[in-house]
């Protein structure tokens, strides 16, 4: 509570007219921070013990920790794992000027809510006996690619021989000249599979013998203590005075918070945390991610976030279903992995330039390899939250007991792109819009 705390008030102070953003990787971002004022800002941050480095750059980007993390009987805590990480590579100057980004993600089995593993370039998924599945090698980008299984039990003291290994390979093999192909992904494809796994193989046990690493603990959870609540901010923006009504809500209830994957909050704690109306309505409204989009973002096609609003208004809290609007095919809201994905595009309609949505759904959220399938090509972006509403309609009509939305599309998908196409079909430029 005392972070985000001294996070809202430095907002207040330095960027009154912005509310606090979280985005997709545990992230606070400030917006309007003027460029004097920096130093300030940042002095503050390290006064709370908060850091902007891993935020953006050529470089190990923060790593991600599921927000489940320790919190479930028979799971392991990553805790002390994942700062030696953080420690690690930011004290290897050489890390702070790659190729390309580099993302590291831990999760634990048993975790119902994850990191995301296998879309990061190094994904580190803790087994019940103490070693690690690791899959590496995904990202995605105009082009996705969830990545594939590197090792399917690493003992834990092993593990930070392989990050400093994979980063080295990294370091020597990623594309310095395309950064649009830069990616440790793209060292796999250009490589192959099987020769990447043996390269970076070649790599690990060189930092093995040199005994890179340490045993480092992972210990079992024994006491389930779930969280408490789960804010979905909307936009991921949270006001300066909601923050600080919940930090206060935090430490008089003996709470911790967490920042989700989902542009989302988490309450941990021994007992229910009272929390003022405003904050109590985000526990119950949809999930809908969205990224920047034509807002502010120069690569933007679509506004993202006027969708995301209308997505908002339109959709009902039940089913959860996990709504990722991108601006443009970067899918920087993760939409090629959402439950359903839109992805902002242009058409031509009548001679008029005019923002449609590409929608994908029956992605795995990173936590599986799946990527969404697409049922539509192009739909109008006012046509956006009837689609969606009418798919999350079907799902809750439709699906068998236990099914998840991507079982339900994998066996529906025909159906749901016919009725897509049903919906639009009222439209003069329907023959335009190229509907799968």
């Amino acid at each position: 509570p005392a972070q985000l705390r001294a996070i809202a008030l430095l907002a207040r102070q330095w960027a009154p007219d912005y509310p606090l953003h979280a985005t997709l990787r545990q992230d606070l971002e400030l917006h309007g921070v003027r460029t004097e004022d920096l130093p300030l800002v940042l002095e503050g941050l390290w006064r709370a013990g908060l850091t902007t480095l891993g935020a953006c750059g050529d470089t190990v980007r923060n790593v991600t920790l599921s927000p489940g993390n320790g919190l479930y009987e028979g799971t392991r805590d990553l805790t002390a794992l994942a700062e030696a990480i953080e420690d690690r590579t930011r004290s290897q100057g050489w890390t702070r000027s790659l190729p390309r980004k580099f993302k590291i993600a831990l999760s634990s089995e048993g975790d119902p809510f994850g990191a995301k593993p296998w879309i990061n370039d190094l994904g580190l998924i803790a087994r019940r006996d103490g070693t690690f599945c690791v899959v590496g090698a995904g990202s995605l980008g105009n082009r996705p690619a969830t990545g594939i299984e590197l090792y399917p039990a690493l003992p834990a003291e092993d593990v930070m021989a392989l990050v400093v290994a994979a980063l080295r390979l990294f370091e020597v093999e990623g594309d310095r000249e395309n950064r649009t192909r830069a990616r440790l992904r793209h060292v796999r494809e250009r490589m192959g599979d099987a020769a990447f796994c043996s390269r970076l193989d070649a790599w690990f046990q060189q930092e093995r013998g040199r005994g890179t690493g340490a045993a480092l603990a992972v210990p079992m959870v024994t006491r389930t203590r779930p969280a408490q609540a789960r804010l979905r901010l909307p936009l991921g923006d949270i006001s300066v005075e909601d923050a600080l009504a919940l930090a206060d809500a935090a430490q008089r209830s003996g709470a911790e918070l967490r920042i989700g994957l989902e542009q989302d909050l988490f309450v941990v704690g021994p007992a229910p945390v009272e929390l003022s109306a405003e904050l109590e309505a985000l526990r119950h409204a949809p999930c809908v991610v969205s990224c920047p989009g034509a807002e502010t973002c120069p690569r933007g096609i679509a506004h993202s976030r006027e969708a995301a609003r209308n997505l908002l208004r339109a959709m009902a809290p039940e089913p959860a279903l996990l709504v990722a609007v991108a601006g443009c095919p970067s899918n920087c809201s993760q939409a090629a992995v959402a439950d359903i994905g839109l992805i902002g595009r242009a058409r031509t309609l009548n001679g008029v330039r005019t923002e449609c949505y590409q929608i994908v759904a029956g992605g795995g959220r990173g936590e599986t390899p799946a990527l969404a399938v697409e049922l539509a090509a192009a739909v109008p972006a006012d046509c956006a939250p009837q689609v969606v509403t009418w798919m999350q309609s079907e799902y809750a009509a439709g699906a068998s007991a236990g099914e998840d939305l991507a079982g339900f599309v994998a066996r529906e998908k025909i159906r749901l792109s016919d009725g897509i196409r049903a919906r639009l079909s009222g439209r003069a430029a329907r023959a335009s819009l190229q509907l799968a």
